[in-house]
């Protein structure tokens, strides 16, 4: 998978923003009323890195570090701690990319 269908797949999700993030390639739920602070990030693309950055709780990214590990792994700082998680691109297709985006999103999606 590349960047461009990380982003194609992200951005067909509905009510979703891209924005920049710091120097990254941010992407959260629009918020629904004018005026409001928009929603939470679910996904970054670390383009130079050839990475997407999932926001996942804990334990979905324990999951899914644990059924594929060369594809899904904790960021490396107190963000993975709290279920940041890196996506290798090179590596996963899209339908498992879609099943971890989807999780990103949901949790992105919970007050």
């Amino acid at each position: 998978m590349d960047i461009e269908a990380a982003r194609r797949i992200a951005l067909s999700l509905p009510n979703t923003q891209e924005y920049p993030h710091f120097d990254k390639v941010g992407f959260r739920i629009r918020s629904g009323t004018p005026g409001a602070r928009p929603g939470r990030t679910f996904m970054t693309l670390w383009v130079e890195d050839h990475r997407a950055v999932l926001m996942l709780t804990v334990d979905q990214q324990a999951d899914l570090q644990a059924r594929h590990p060369k594809v899904f792994f904790p960021v490396p700082n107190k963000w993975g701690e709290k279920g940041a998680t890196f996506v290798e691109l090179a590596q996963v297709n899209e339908a498992l990319f879609e099943e971890g985006l989807a999780q990103a999103f949901m949790h992105a999606g919970r007050k």
